[in-house]
């Protein structure tokens, strides 16, 4: 829903911002922090979707936003505080719009992208440059737990509910193909989930997990970077299950896959392929076609290195 500013409230001008989706994780757990353990996650960027945020300046206090918005709202509201905290001129209120093109309910990040959008339209608005960081804790503050997508295309293990990177790569990721589809189910609300805790086993599982995706990293190693995911999938399944799973392993075997990448709180998902591997294009087609015979919905068909 888009709305616009009131006639006669324009001494500000008025500001835009805008932010890409996921498709996912490839890996989420619990990692080391210092002397501590945090719930951390590695998203899949996929910036040829985005959510876009336009804020409209106004002289009465308060920010309003249409319906479906408020977490944006409140991320808008947050960030004009910090820009009067900061000493300022900013306008006391406005009115902040979302248009996007990224679907919600599944796994793609759709709320944090709202709210990154948000926040930079604010910033763009007020003259404020704020850092990843920055954005990525106003993000979280505004609605609990957040997506790393503040930092774009670059590698991270983020820790979704304290806003702090844990670990970050340089470069990109290994090259990949995503084959990706959604599964049956409606929209997830990730906040519903249960915050269960992680038993010893599964912390060890964690830990695997991430030496694979170090390991993948450092090597550029796709086999590795599958790897990971497909470990990260199967724990999953003991907190939002899904039936299909042990299909999409098979499929990734069959046409040579490196593994199953999910959405740990949505539907969507990907088979993963190594693309410097000889013939990837054919075997993409190969899944794709897999994928197309069970009748799940498309996503993305992505050749993908994180730039």
């Amino acid at each position: 829903m888009s709305i616009g500013p009131a006639a006669s409230e324009a001494p500000w001008r008025a500001g835009r911002g805008h932010c890409m989706a996921h498709h996912g994780e490839l890996v989420q757990g619990v990692f080391p922090c210092g002397s501590r353990s945090l719930p951390a996650l590695v998203t899949v960027p996929v910036p040829g979707l985005r959510s876009r945020a336009e804020f409209h300046p106004g002289s009465r206090a308060g920010v309003r936003a249409g319906r479906g918005h408020e977490k944006a709202r409140r991320a808008a509201q947050l960030t004009l505080r910090l820009c009067r905290d900061r000493g300022m001129a900013c306008p006391p209120g406005g009115e902040v719009s979302i248009h996007s093109e990224i679907p919600s309910g599944c796994g793609m990040g759709s709320s944090t992208a709202d709210v990154v959008a948000a926040i930079r339209a604010v910033e763009h608005s007020c003259g404020l440059r704020l850092s990843r960081e920055e954005v990525s804790e106003l993000a979280r503050r505004a609605e609990t737990a957040s997506d790393p997508l503040a930092y774009g295309c670059t590698p991270v293990l983020f820790a979704q509910r304290h806003a702090r990177v844990l670990r970050r790569w340089p470069g990109t990721f290994p090259p990949v193909i995503l084959v990706g589809c959604r599964l049956p189910g409606g929209p997830v609300d990730t906040l519903d989930l249960a915050a269960r805790d992680y038993s010893a086993g599964e912390r060890r599982e964690c830990a695997g997990m991430l030496r694979d995706l170090e390991r993948g990293m450092s090597e550029r190693n796709a086999a590795l970077l599958g790897r990971a995911a497909t470990r990260s999938a199967l724990l999953n399944q003991a907190r939002l299950p899904k039936p299909e799973l042990p299909e999409l392993l098979r499929i990734s075997r069959e046409t040579g896959g490196a593994g199953v990448q999910i959405a740990h709180s949505g539907t969507v998902c990907a088979v993963v392929l190594d693309a410097t591997r000889p013939r990837a294009a054919h075997r993409a087609r190969e899944a794709r076609a897999a994928l197309d015979a069970m009748g799940l919905q498309r996503t993305i068909d992505h050749v993908w290195n994180g730039a």
